[in-house]
């Protein structure tokens, strides 16, 4: 049984690490990234000890022997809980296995977020795009009036829960009839700036490559659906080992990883292809696009980390009898915006 949790001072640069009377191999990491954290519901065995800035709780013991997600979402918010810490548990869950037995084995839930998966513990928050509520319908539209040729909005015209100080990542694709023609994501500092940035650089690419992509986009953009979706980290790895990898894995996780100015990812459907259900086999796939090593897991450079996509919305074609062509590039897409405030 694991026993109570301490925290030690190591070093005069004050770095904490996590020590158990009867193991002594905890991922340091952990302890330094639940500080600050308000309220956090402890979901493992003995008892932690105090944390700068952290409260625990054990409050949640009936919603998490519930299915549906929407429970324990409304249960953190009225508990004003920020924050899961959860313990490993079998990776291999029954078909309406409880929220628990889902957060024990590091398996994606609707509107949670992993921040970082240890082969003994796992740090959970609420995910963006679960705290966008409303705001997020009208992005879709927006995205299509700047792709095709409408100045950006200011920022102070977004809702309060898209220009939220935040790092994230957004991306727009475009589809033509269900078919793929072009995308391109962005991060930001904000949901509204990252959107603003990946229509701009969606549009200047659809140009560049026009006569590949089947015309002057002008053209083209009446006949395709404009999609949004957040691209939305799922768990910084805290071990990259083969057999670590392969069990914090699932069908809806893409494989990614961040170097030095840089960010290099499958979606979860590349990683499907690529992989073939293997995350190592996705991971080494991703490393020859990227001319790297197949061995580079041990990169110390390199942070490895769980993608999930979660759409937003979608402006479909207004020539196939979607958004209306006036309304999409007029000043009443942008008015929708002062509506939600």
């Amino acid at each position: 049984m694991l026993a109570v949790l301490v925290i030690a001072a190591l070093g005069a640069a004050g770095a904490l690490a996590w020590a158990l009377s009867d193991s002594s191999d905890l991922d340091p990491r952990l302890a330094e990234l639940l500080q600050q954290r308000g309220r956090a519901a402890w979901l493992g065995s003995g008892e932690p000890e105090p944390i700068e800035g952290t409260t625990w709780t054990t409050g949640l013991e009936e919603v998490l022997a519930e299915r549906d997600p929407k429970l324990l979402l409304d249960a953190m918010t009225t508990e004003t809980i920020t924050t899961l810490v959860v313990e490993a548990g079998p990776r291999d869950v029954p078909e309406g296995a409880s929220l628990r037995a889902q957060l024990e084995a590091y398996a994606p839930i609707e509107g949670l977020r992993a921040v970082y998966l240890s082969p003994t513990h796992a740090i959970y928050e609420r995910a963006v795009a679960a705290q966008l509520g409303d705001a997020a319908r009208v992005m879709p539209r927006i995205a299509r009036a700047i792709i095709g040729g409408r100045a950006p909005p200011r920022i102070s015209r977004f809702p309060e829960p898209l220009r939220q100080i935040q790092n994230v990542e957004v991306m727009v694709l475009l589809r033509d009839r269900g078919r793929a023609r072009l995308w391109r994501s962005a991060r930001g500092s904000s949901v509204a700036r990252a959107l603003i940035t990946a229509s701009v650089v969606a549009r200047q690419r659809w140009t560049e490559r026009e006569s590949a992509l089947g015309g002057p986009l002008d053209v083209r953009l009446p006949f395709m659906d404009v999609e949004v979706s957040l691209l939305e980290e799922d768990g910084t790895l805290g071990s990259t080992s083969p057999s670590f990898i392969e069990r914090v894995f699932f069908d809806g996780h893409g494989v990614a990883y961040e170097r030095p100015g840089a960010w290099r990812y499958q979606l979860p459907d590349a990683t499907r292809e690529s992989g073939q259900g293997s995350a190592v086999r996705a991971y080494r796939a991703l490393f020859e696009d990227n001319a790297l090593p197949p061995d580079s897991f041990g990169r110390p450079d390199l942070r490895f980390y769980r993608l999930v996509t979660t759409e937003l919305g979608v402006s479909p074609a207004p020539a196939l009898g979607g958004d209306a062509l006036d309304d999409s590039l007029d000043d009443s897409v942008f008015d929708a915006l002062d509506s939600l405030d």
